[in-house]
């Protein structure tokens, strides 16, 4: 899949510096660059990118500005946020933005925006019905078949894998790497080394010490899920509006 990237930044290297840093991701086609609000919402429009790394100070319009008039317009574009102030962040995310980055940023900060923005797409392919496949889970008495939407969390215990359900909890003879991969297409997400947790039945995130939180289910248990505090701000972007 190749992702068609449009950059806004007003200081020229800067601009030049993340185009750089593109150019070394696979898969990743710069269709334009622009250095004011107004020449970023013309080029938004001739080129329809799918992502927009956009910087909120420029000369004429702010970057805040800019979103919204994109959004008003419906261009369908996901919209990642460049700044040196992190007071800006609340606004960016009512604009529904995608990312959000503060300078100076770096080439992982960048691989992070794209690896996000690809289990996103996986994502809403799958909502939209390409696929109805269930999951086959390996048992020590067979298989048993379960719609990825019906999984709760799945967590390591020991050596067992356990699968919890609204009704029951499965030990699948799959490691908790093997499971990921068959269900990181959809609305999973790995919290913790012991963790993977369906995002669709995340009922709230709870600050638990040192930076990481608890996540809480809706399942009638409430079950409570790690999060490590590594994890906790790709969990945000991928779980908030």
């Amino acid at each position: 899949m190749t992702i068609r990237v449009l950059i806004v930044d007003d200081e020229q290297p800067a601009l030049q510096e993340l185009a750089f840093m593109l150019g070394e991701i696979p898969n990743i086609e710069l269709i334009g660059e622009a250095s004011t609000g107004m020449e970023a919402i013309k080029k938004a429009k001739e080129l329809k990118p799918d992502l927009m790394f956009l910087d909120i100070q420029l000369p004429d319009l702010t970057g805040l500005q800019v979103a919204e008039l994109i959004n008003e317009f419906d261009f369908s574009i996901q919209i990642v946020f460049l700044t040196a102030y992190d007071h800006f962040a609340i606004e960016a995310f009512k604009l529904r933005a995608f990312h959000y980055l503060l300078k100076p940023y770096d080439h992982e900060d960048i691989i992070e925006v794209f690896d996000t923005y690809s289990n996103l797409v996986k994502e809403n392919h799958l909502k939209t019905g390409q696929t109805k496949n269930k999951l086959a889970i390996e048992t020590e008495q067979g298989f048993i078949y379960l719609s990825p939407k019906d999984i709760f969390f799945i967590e390591k215990e020991g050596r067992e894998v356990i699968i919890h359900t609204e009704s029951e909890k499965i030990k699948a003879l799959f490691t908790l790497s093997e499971l990921y991969e068959k269900l990181e297409a959809y609305s999973f997400f790995r919290t913790h080394k012991s963790y993977l947790v369906n995002l669709e039945h995340v009922k709230e995130l709870r600050a638990w010490f040192s930076g990481s939180y608890n996540l809480i289910m809706n399942d009638r248990d409430h079950s409570e899920v790690p999060v490590s505090r590594n994890y906790v701000k790709d969990l945000r972007v991928r779980i908030e509006l």
